[in-house]
């Protein structure tokens, strides 16, 4: 009788701490990096305090110390390093199916990123410091 106790015991602990680690997981997927996306700029794009020129540029979502989140840019064709803000991450409803990204256009008709959408996940990246 002791056995099959035993044995019930464990299987309800172990049901019982299976959301607790669902959810651990789902959080420890939210402090690695992104996928890198290639986007194509046809023209100047202002990222933070820089303007891109037009041209193929790789966007990632980077974790670096302390769990903060950047926006990193870089050339395609070379991999230099051109921009990194500070970025969130806001949960979406659904998977992204094209990489993407929005635009606001200031008083002097210059575009400035706000967010990168990257193909397969469902996050959209916001840029903390857009004024």
């Amino acid at each position: 009788m002791m056995k099959p106790l035993m044995l019930v015991a464990a299987a309800v602990f172990a049901v019982a701490a299976m959301p607790a680690t669902a959810v651990a997981q789902a959080d420890h997927l939210m402090l690695k990096d992104s996928p890198k996306t290639e986007l194509t700029l046809t023209e100047p794009l202002a990222v933070a305090n820089t303007v891109l020129k037009p041209g193929t540029y790789k966007f990632q979502c980077r974790v670096f110390a302390g769990g903060k989140t950047f926006l990193v840019v870089t050339v395609a064709q070379t991999g230099k390093e051109v921009v990194r803000t500070p970025c969130v991450r806001e949960t979406l409803d659904s998977r992204i199916a094209n990489s993407s990204f929005w635009t606001t256009i200031g008083a002097n008709g210059h575009r400035t990123l706000t967010r990168v959408g990257i193909e397969g996940e469902s996050v959209t990246h916001r840029l903390l410091d857009v004024n």
